[in-house]
């Protein structure tokens, strides 16, 4: 069965299964369950405020530090998860790609919604450790609701063409480790856009170095949570219209790679 809209709307029921196997799976994996997918980015949030704060004594001007570091932490967990997942999710169902016949675009999909209903519980705990720091929320934070949708777009057209390719190639997974690394540091996890600005202020052909970076979906997506959350502001119409056309290409883009290689990687798997 083709991995086209109407197979995927009329087999909607197995997306729904599939991604509540999937988080009941997860969940009795480990004594604690799903709180691991918090624990995980509030260790590192912890390792990184030791580090960053702490020893080099530096992002004091981003306090509540934990709290500025958890609005991208958590996202960023959501994307790099699906992503390693993905690249494996077809080799991992092979027996059942083989044996039954259903839209195979449904078993990425189904991972990345269960780590999406992890990405929600974690945001309402955010904002309750915001407030905890003392943060006031402001009317802003509505922006959550359209952010997290194009954040699931985004991490959606990406790993749709990680799943096709990774069906491809076996390797794949390791090689997308070193990038999801690459990426990390890379996109304002740690450290906020002012930072970038002054350091490609410094440079020559700094403007059009900044540009470039905040061309990356992961940039506008941590600001734009931060926004809503820490500094209670809206976030600017261009960057709306800026991750909107990004978040729809790449959707566009993973939805055509992974349906022209649909049935094609069986013979690979």
């Amino acid at each position: 069965m083709e991995s086209t809209l109407k197979n995927l709307f009329s087999r909607r029921d197995l997306l729904r299964e599939l991604t509540l196997s999937e988080l009941r799976s997860q969940a009795k994996e480990t004594r604690l369950g799903w709180i691991w997918w918090l624990l995980d980015p509030a260790f590192m949030m912890l390792i990184y405020w030791g580090v960053i704060v702490g020893i080099f004594g530096r992002g004091v001007q981003y306090a509540p530090y934990p709290v500025f570091v958890l609005c991208a932490m958590l996202p960023w967990k959501h994307f790099s998860t699906a992503a390693s997942q993905a690249c494996n999710v077809l080799r991992s169902k092979e027996a059942l790609i083989k044996s039954v016949p259903f839209p195979t675009m449904i078993l990425p999909l189904s991972q990345i919604l269960a780590g999406f209903a992890y990405l929600v519980v974690g945001m309402c705990v955010l904002l309750a450790a915001a407030l905890l720091f003392g943060v006031s929320l402001t009317p802003a934070v509505v922006q959550l609701v359209p952010l997290l949708l194009l954040q699931i777009l985004v991490v959606s057209g990406i790993c749709l063409m990680l799943a096709s390719f990774g069906a491809l190639v076996h390797d794949l997974v390791a090689f997308v480790q070193y990038v999801i690394r690459m990426l990390f540091y890379a996109s304002p996890t740690l450290y906020g856009v002012d930072m970038v600005r002054e350091r490609f202020a410094e440079v020559a052909s700094g403007d059009w170095l900044l540009r470039i970076y905040l061309l990356n979906p992961f940039t506008i997506l941590f600001t734009g949570y931060r926004d809503a959350i820490f500094y209670g502001r809206f976030i600017p119409a261009e960057q709306w219209l800026c991750i909107s056309a990004e978040a729809l290409v790449l959707l566009v883009l993973g939805y055509r790679i992974f349906y022209y290689y649909d049935r094609r990687v069986i013979k690979f798997l």
